[in-house]
């Protein structure tokens, strides 16, 4: 009889915050700010769920912005190229402006949120 195994509770790498055998104790003025484009073992996964919109939306957006940075990056080296952006690094761009936005974010609903955020593009 085989035993059965539940996937449920195995951790993988990214699922939480990591911490490390040697830490240095610094000031918090003194902590380094967060780099604009984290390796991928500085992430931690997350998951959402988007609507087939939102998912579709994206991928255009992602086409678009990528077509862009070819056609510009078309006269330089190989080398010297940008990476083609994903629509993971779309997300998280977007999740930072609503966190930087978050002291004039209000609301109890999604439409509500979405609101405050359409205010601030004035």
């Amino acid at each position: 009889m085989s035993k059965q195994v539940s996937l449920r509770k195995t951790i993988r790498k990214n699922d939480g915050p990591q911490s490390t055998a040697t830490t240095e104790k610094t000031s918090p003025s003194a902590t380094p700010a967060p780099s604009p484009t984290p390796s991928y073992d500085e992430l931690v996964r997350k998951e959402a769920r988007l609507r087939s919109e939102q998912v579709d939306e994206i991928a255009r957006l992602r086409r678009r912005l990528n077509s862009a940075r070819n056609a510009a990056e078309k006269p330089l080296p190989a080398e010297q190229r940008s990476p083609s952006l994903q629509d993971h690094v779309i997300t998280r761009a977007a999740i930072t402006y609503l966190l930087e936005n978050a002291d004039a974010i209000d609301g109890w609903t999604e439409e509500g949120i979405l609101e405050s955020l359409r205010r601030l593009k004035g």
